[in-house]
């Protein structure tokens, strides 16, 4: 082969020429790798390598092969690797990928050695090159910041990284130390959702397509099929994951590739196909020369287990995580902790706690909303199975306001354990306010059911059925149970259909069961329908109308309307708002959720100091997600200045940003941030 005819990849561009000009050394070695069968990016990476470290080679040919074997080690995922070559002392490319392998490969000695050398770096740079001083510092900075664990540090310089990205020449002369510093961005939002990290994804994958960079589109892959698992869409995670695995294999990238299939199992436990889920992380565990992916792989494993309840094995396969993780992981200790918890003896119970506890803090920190709301919906079940239940129902609480962001099964869960602890709260308090709470959420559930089609309706329907008869409402309860046993019959489900009909009859007859014998089998029920598992099947919002929110005093303030081609009668709209001034204490108190007005399904939602009522063609539990979020958002951003809100003065600044809101939960997110593949 000739040397104009060679087609190096895009990630080692800066090098062409160099390569070029050194063929005739170069190739033999290539080709050797080529022949034993490796892949065209790997044969580039071990022959320079072989190149670096060859006897009597030039100086310069001998550190060009070293950036070339560096950062090719560092993009194939072999971190260990990179760190055996001699430290640059004059190139800050190098020195980042090597400080990030440092980092990774948990070497916190040499991520200190190499971070003084590189400051030592930037010195001569600033009299050299000003213009990269000013760049490179900012990534430096931004760095600092994040293994100090300084978010917001992290977000101030994200900002003036945006900037820089545009006004340097940073892009053109280091595309790929710019694609990491950019996919590490991407990454935050990714995990955190947090506004400021906005748009870095859609960043990262135009980037990643410009450039042209397998090992960059292999990373954002993985990236948005992650994004599209969290956010509920299994088949688009799948297809994702799919295009990244064979940018992997072409690559020859072995973390990835056991990385991706842990993935993939992850996805098949989601779906609730616990053996296949389990025998996929085995598969990956078969190649002997992975080490970076193995805790996620252990992780995945330990989840299937305590969907089984074999906690025991989950606390092996959590433990081998654990040492590889420094003990520092969240989510580890946040698996391991309740695992713990479910093992009968002394003092495991508290020591389950602490690791809970402690899961909980370093998922604060990470700002990870996955791993928070983890941690929320495992504190709820440990206070539930230890009574406690006011703290029970604080945690579920808080695991739903994070899972309608982030993760839609707890969604789910965490109404259904909502449910639950209002029934055992209504054994103590004998209070129909807990049972009508509970009601609620059942009502959730169900509306959740209908609008994604999960296969479980049937069982809901006959528990919230259970529960009207609970409080007394016969003729609603034998409605309900009528609806329960029609879809029963339809799955197939005979014993179900059996007890609806029994149901019925006992209503009918008169012979009502006690309250505590109905929460008793209503539990059962409820903890049956939290080992399966739950899927986001559609993301289709009804024909949304308008949008108002009021203080909890009834005070109108804010509105919004969606369609102007579907206008609102002023005079209806000023009836609406006095009666909501006149039940404000009820929206705020027993949860109202719903009123029916000019043919439209007006959704309400409270949060803080504020009520928020979205109008729409039907009711719709993704509308409602979002009013949600809306009204949660309004509170954060206007409560400190609730008082002047109240006292009837005109804040310039509230109709401005509560619109950009707007635009952010209702608009963009109903726009497809990234188009699944064809």
């Amino acid at each position: 082969m000739k040397a104009d005819e060679f087609d190096l990849p895009n990630e080692f561009s800066r090098f062409e020429k160099f390569i070029k000009s050194d063929f005739e050394q170069f190739y033999p070695v290539f080709q050797k790798y080529q022949d034993m069968e490796y892949s065209f990016f790997q044969s580039i990476v071990y022959a320079s390598d072989d190149l670096a470290n060859t006897p009597k080679i030039p100086e310069f040919t001998r550190i060009n092969y070293t950036q070339i074997a560096m950062i090719g080690y560092f993009l194939l995922s072999q971190f260990k690797k990179v760190l055996t070559f001699p430290i640059p002392e004059d190139n800050f490319e190098a020195m980042y990928f090597r400080m990030k392998s440092a980092k990774f490969a948990g070497e916190r000695e040499v991520v200190s050695a190499l971070l003084a050398n590189t400051i030592a770096l930037m010195v001569e740079l600033k009299k050299s090159d000003p213009s990269m001083h000013k760049a490179f510092s900012v990534i430096l900075s931004m760095e600092i910041a994040s293994m100090n664990s300084d978010v917001t540090s992290v977000q101030q310089y994200s900002k003036v990284f945006r900037t820089n990205l545009f006004d340097t020449v940073l892009i053109e002369k280091y595309p790929l130390l710019t694609l990491q510093i950019v996919s590490d961005l991407a990454y935050r939002e990714f995990r955190t959702g947090d506004d400021t990290y906005s748009g870095w994804l859609e960043i990262y994958k135009e980037l990643a397509e410009a450039l042209n960079m397998d090992t960059k589109r292999l990373d954002c892959y993985t990236m948005l099929g992650g994004l599209y698992r969290f956010k509920g869409y299994l088949e688009e995670a799948s297809e994702y994951y799919s295009k990244a695995i064979v940018i992997a294999e072409k690559i020859g990238n072995k973390e990835f590739i056991a990385s991706l299939i842990a993935n993939m199992a992850d996805l098949e436990h989601t779906r609730g196909n616990l053996e296949k889920a389990l025998s996929l992380c085995q598969e990956a565990l078969k190649d002997p020369e992975i080490s970076q992916s193995k805790p996620t792989i252990y992780v995945n494993i330990a989840e299937v287990l305590i969907k089984k309840e074999e906690f025991t094995q989950a606390l092996e396969y959590l433990d081998k995580a654990q040492k590889l993780t420094n003990r520092n992981s969240p989510i580890v200790n946040l698996l391991y902790g309740y695992a713990l918890t479910k093992i009968p003896g002394k003092g495991n119970l508290q020591e389950g706690i602490k690791y809970l506890e402690k899961g909980g803090s370093l998922s604060e920190k990470s700002k990870n909303q996955r791993w928070l709301t983890t941690y929320y919906y495992y504190m709820g079940r440990t206070y539930l199975d230890t009574y406690d239940l006011s703290s029970s129902i604080e945690s579920f609480e808080k695991c739903y306001e994070m899972a309608i962001i982030s993760e839609f099964q707890y969604v789910v869960l965490s109404q259904l354990y909502l449910a639950e602890a209002y029934l055992h709260r209504y054994k103590i308090s004998q209070s129909e306010g807990d049972l009508t709470n509970s009601e609620r959420y059942l009502a959730n559930v169900i509306s959740i059911c209908q609008e994604q089609d999960l296969p479980i309706l049937a069982e809901v329907l006959y528990i919230s059925g259970q529960l009207l008869v609970a409080l007394n409402e016969f003729v609603d309860a034998e409605y309900v149970f009528d609806q329960a046993m029609d879809l029963a019959e339809k799955n197939v489900n005979v014993p179900l259909a059996k007890k609806c009909e029994n149901s019925i009859l006992m209503i009918q007859s008169n012979e009502i069961e006690k309250p505590m014998a109905i929460i008793h089998e209503i539990t059962d029920v409820i903890n049956d329908l939290a080992k399966h598992s739950y899927i986001k099947k559609t993301k289709r919002m009804p024909q949304v109308y308008f949008l108002n929110i009021f203080t909890d005093e009834g005070s109108y303030i804010y509105s919004y309307y969606f369609n102007r081609q579907f206008p609102i009668n002023d005079v209806l709209i000023s009836g609406l708002i006095s009666a909501i001034r006149t039940m404000s204490s009820e929206v705020f108190g027993s949860g109202l959720r719903g009123i029916d007005f000019e043919g439209k399904k007006l959704l309400v939602e409270s949060f803080g100091r504020f009520c928020g009522i979205l109008a729409c063609d039907r009711d719709s539990f993704n509308a409602r997600t979002k009013l949600y979020n809306y009204v949660q958002r309004f509170n954060q951003k206007f409560e400190d200045v609730y008082q002047n809100i109240t006292a009837g003065q005109t804040l310039d600044h509230l109709q401005k940003e509560a619109d950009l809101l707007v635009e952010i939960i209702f608009e963009k997110s109903e726009r497809v941030f990234v188009a699944p593949p064809e």
